[in-house]
């Protein structure tokens, strides 16, 4: 049945057996596109390795961009869409709960006063999931349209936040299903399917009255002006240089010296004690001799210092730079390389096409700009017979 026979002057009269039309397309639109986006993002934030990172931040954009519509749709949508259709004070909600709870459950052709409280609930928490994930993302990962704008130590106090509100949502979500199906069962009526066709049941029979094509109009001018909107203020601040970033000079030097017995370390991996240590005692270089002439030390040892953990803003520095009180001039050692490689199987790093635990460029193809994004990880397969 469609929006337009609903709303004919045939249908004014009377209530069709389906009922009648009460939630509008875009309504419904959004709701099963905010359950995809959610659900994605809920997984990839709890779940996935953090290589799916890319995919959570698109789940993220999505949700941003949702709840971004449905607050203009919530002024200039249809009868049902607009707040004012549901706002009730804080009497009449508290009254519907306990009349709830009793197993009785007045009809409401929109959304009773719990459903209306759990919209506001959910919109809430969503709207400020999505604004500390962007403020994260640029802190602490150097992406996004905040890269520019936010240190880490910002991204970082906020991801305990983000977390809080993740399972804020969750518990949300689980009250929202079971008060629609207990809400289902007293009122006879499939909520859920009532989200999918938009029908619903209605005492007073005033069905959705704006014509479907000033529907569809409105909804494609809001949505177009907000996803227009938002992909022109990303692609802006995006452009703006990371700010946890340095332009790094290469050090061919470097490169030659270090690289012909193992990966070049990115500079940003080690703070100066570290890189001092190391350069001061290059014939024991973990059980090897790697001595320099002098100069070279005196020129590598600046480039080092000039270039350490202490200059860079970035996830893996800020972390790494807390070194082993036993092996301080170990990048492997470190608390935090443990704890982010404490899942990885030992024998991974045996492998043939990887070989050690300090060959980083094997498993982070951005290892040479000191970046190390979870969405740039990728462990290889081992090779047949290693």
């Amino acid at each position: 049945m469609s929006d337009i026979s609903l709303i004919s002057g045939a249908n004014h009269g009377k209530a069709s057996a389906r009922g009648v039309r009460i939630w509008d397309l875009p309504v419904r639109l959004f709701h099963w596109g905010l359950v995809a986006g959610v659900s994605t993002a809920l997984v990839t934030g709890f779940l996935a390795e953090e290589w799916y990172l890319y995919i959570h931040n698109w789940a993220g954009y999505t949700i941003a961009f949702l709840i971004s519509f449905r607050l203009i749709w919530g002024f200039f949508g249809s009868k049902y869409a607009r707040f004012a259709s549901f706002i009730f004070t804080p009497k009449e909600t508290i009254g519907h709960i306990k009349e709830f709870a009793r197993g009785n459950s007045a009809h409401y052709s929109g959304h009773n006063p719990a459903g209306a409280l759990m919209v506001f609930a959910l919109l809430a928490v969503l709207l400020l999931l999505t604004v500390s994930g962007v403020i994260i993302l640029g802190g602490q990962e150097n992406l996004g349209a905040l890269a520019g704008f936010v240190s880490f130590e910002i991204g970082a106090f906020l991801v305990e936040i983000h977390e809080l509100l993740a399972w804020s949502l969750m518990l949300l979500i689980i009250a929202h299903v079971a008060g629609m199906i207990i809400e289902s069962r007293i009122s006879g009526e499939n909520l859920a399917r009532a989200m999918v066709t938009g029908n619903k049941k209605d005492a007073s029979n005033q069905p959705i009255t704006m014509p479907v094509s000033t529907i569809v109009l409105r909804a494609v001018v809001i949505a177009a002006i907000v996803g227009g909107a938002g992909f022109a203020l990303y692609q802006k601040y995006s452009a703006v240089p990371a700010s946890g970033l340095v332009k790094l000079v290469p050090n061919e030097t470097y490169n030659s010296e270090c690289g012909d017995c193992h990966y070049a370390y990115h500079p940003s991996l080690l703070p100066r004690s570290s890189w001092q240590g190391i350069m001061a005692n290059l014939e024991n270089h973990f059980g090897e001799d790697a001595s320099l002439d002098a100069e070279t030390v005196k020129s590598l040892s600046a480039w080092l210092n000039e270039n350490s953990s202490e200059i860079w803003d970035t996830e893996a520095a800020n972390n790494l730079r807390k070194v082993s009180p036993k092996a301080p001039l170990s990048i492997s050692e470190t608390p935090y390389w443990q704890s982010r490689h404490s899942e990885i199987n030992k024998n991974v790093f045996k492998q043939t096409n990887i070989g050690t635990k300090g060959n980083c460029i094997a498993c982070h193809s951005d290892a040479k700009t000191g970046r190390f994004d979870d969405a740039a990880i990728s462990i290889p397969p081992p090779k047949p017979n290693t």
